[in-house]
């Protein structure tokens, strides 16, 4: 588990010495900040709600726990990919149909260092449009998926799809907030989602 990662969610790591602070003159260029912070202080930013889950275990943890908070509203699961929903053993009735779900279960292509957002296609998605999915989606992502840029997650895309390159690619950027920040302000727009992402070690 990276560094970051350990930092961010308080985990306990043996006590090492870290090496000095290179010393950097005024016409020198700043240090590059690792993908992993630059996506997770923007996707917060954004309103964006994320746990990171070391194990497939902790990740259905995670979700139960999601899932408990709301024991009479969450009656059905929205989710295309029913090898997911196994994955979190989630114990919901499985609709494909029903939009009007509370929430909606999917993995993801890339996740944008950018601006926070999030990759998706029609592997996620069939041929919805994004603004008629429930209102809640929880997302299944793993640290490799990381880009700096949409263009950068679009390539991955068209290299892992060369054969057959999904439709429906879209990004998942307009997160619903109670602080509007600058943020996500400039993307709020008519499909706002509340995200929770379940970011998985190597998923």
């Amino acid at each position: 588990m990276s560094t970051f990662w350990s930092n961010l969610f308080g985990k306990k790591q043996a006590a090492k010495e870290e090496p000095a602070e290179d010393v950097r003159g005024p016409h020198m260029p700043h240090k590059e900040l690792p993908i992993e912070q630059v996506y997770a202080e923007k996707f917060t930013a954004c309103g964006g709600k994320f746990i990171y889950c070391e194990t497939i275990a902790q990740a259905k943890d995670a979700f139960l726990s999601f899932v408990s908070e709301y024991p009479t509203e969450i009656r059905e699961l929205f989710c295309l990919d029913a090898a997911l929903a196994k994955k979190l053993d989630v114990g919901i009735t499985l609709t494909k149909t029903n939009l009007n779900a509370k929430v909606m279960l999917c993995s993801c292509e890339a996740l944008v260092a950018y601006d926070g957002s999030i990759v998706v296609c029609e592997r996620q998605l069939g041929s919805n449009k994004l603004s008629d999915l429930p209102e809640t989606l929880v997302i299944l992502a793993g640290t490799r998926q990381f880009s700096k840029t949409v263009s950068e997650g679009l390539k991955s895309i068209k290299h892992r799809f060369a054969e057959n390159i999904p439709l429906n690619i879209t990004s998942i950027k307009q997160f619903k907030t109670d602080v509007m920040s600058e943020e996500n302000y400039m993307n709020y727009g008519s499909s706002v989602k509340e995200v929770y992402l379940l970011l998985l070690e190597d998923f």
